[in-house]
């Protein structure tokens, strides 16, 4: 039967490969072209909620468009987009 030490090393070596996995996805991350709709929540922190309801208006100029079900955000455009609704004033 495992000690209470080796069951606790496991538990730290689990959570530090959790930690590289993580940190190994927000790296790709920052090269990708587009982001889903939660990245895109990361990256600007903007909440997903109202991310969500910007790319279903037809009126918003929100630059998202359709995979399937699934928004992707174009990174650049994104930018450009932030950097307009600031200037502009805007509430989102």
């Amino acid at each position: 039967m495992p000690s209470k030490a080796i069951k606790a090393k496991e538990n730290t070596l689990e959570q530090l490969k959790e930690i590289i996995r993580d940190a190994i996805r927000e790296a790709t991350y920052e090269h990708k072209l587009t982001l889903t709709i939660e990245e895109t929540a990361k990256y600007s922190g903007i909440g997903r909620d109202k991310l969500m309801e910007l790319a279903h208006n037809p009126e918003s100029d929100f630059p998202c468009f359709r995979v399937g079900t699934k928004f992707l955000v174009n990174r650049e455009m994104l930018k450009e987009w932030l950097r307009r609704v600031a200037e502009e004033g805007r509430v989102l």
